[in-house]
């Protein structure tokens, strides 16, 4: 019988590209690294990964192995910045192309195997609300949505939460805004979100923090290197930190919702209790 572990899953999601989500998912992985936890991130874009070209990484196996039935899931772990271990797709792969539920429930299933062996899983989900996006979502513990200070993002997000409460109850959601000039700004973009939401008594969202504009995170995408790992003391890598510590300090769902989950093995097996902490 495998070890019972409980581990955090996060969902980093958005209603639409250019929030900088998946830049998000990265430096988050690599924080919470730091912090000491065993972290793995998946780039749950399927059809159109850009986790491997942001951090200039070309795995041998690669998620369409795995659909394929050429590998196993341990096998797709590929070492990252600061020990994060990877699990990235193929650009442009036919294999990837419209899968279905089952594909992705698959995938899901799949993570019991490494249960035991990490702390956190991010997931960093595709743009928009297609099938890959709530189903990775919904079988996630936490799901952080990434907005802008845009009427554009800010309407993309909320249409993302409705339907996610609407088809799978999902009724909690946690909010970074990116890219903002100042706290206030973030805060701002926060309220637009919230003001579309008051009318849903179903929902809560809670914001989680500010990552502000920083021309340090656009020279590490030029050089294609995380900004957590070359530009730790930038203002965006500051307020990241402060976000990981956070989330470090989230509670540990320990038993199952009803529906497909991530690691599900270890919610059927934790024992009530088991894994708790302190809620930040």
């Amino acid at each position: 019988m495998k070890k019972k572990h409980s581990v955090q899953v996060l969902a980093i999601t958005g209603g639409k590209g250019g929030t900088g989500k998946s830049t998000l998912a990265i430096n988050l992985s690599i924080a919470l690294a730091t912090l000491g936890q065993r972290v793995v991130l998946l780039d749950g874009n399927l059809e159109l990964p850009c986790i491997d070209t942001l951090l200039n990484i070309r795995p041998p196996r690669t998620l369409s192995n795995l659909i394929e039935g050429n590998c196993t899931l341990t096998e797709l772990l590929h070492t990252g910045p600061r020990g994060i271990n990877l699990i990235l797709g193929t650009p442009y792969s036919k294999t990837m192309h419209g899968l279905l539920t089952a594909h992705h429930v698959g995938i899901i299933n799949s993570f019991n195997e490494i249960q035991t062996e990490v702390d956190v899983l991010v997931v960093d989900t595709a743009s928009g609300a297609n099938d890959s996006v709530l189903n990775f979502t919904r079988a996630a513990h936490e799901v952080l949505v990434v907005i802008c200070n845009e009427p554009a993002s800010i309407l993309n997000a909320h249409a993302l939460i409705y339907t996610l409460n609407n088809q799978y109850k999902i009724r909690k959601f946690r909010v970074i805004s990116n890219r903002t000039y100042s706290p206030v700004e973030g805060r701002d973009a926060f309220s637009k979100l919230l003001a579309l939401t008051s009318c849903n008594v179903d929902l809560s969202l809670m914001y989680v923090g500010n990552l502000p504009e920083d021309l340090a995170v656009r020279y590490a995408t030029h050089k294609r290197r995380a900004v957590y790992e070359i530009s730790p003391r930038s203002k965006f890598s500051r307020e990241l930190e402060a976000i990981a510590k956070k989330i470090s300090r989230w509670p540990l769902h320990t038993t199952p919702r009803g529906h497909i989950e991530f690691f599900m093995d270890s919610l059927i097996m934790a024992p009530p209790g088991h894994g708790t902490k302190t809620p930040g």
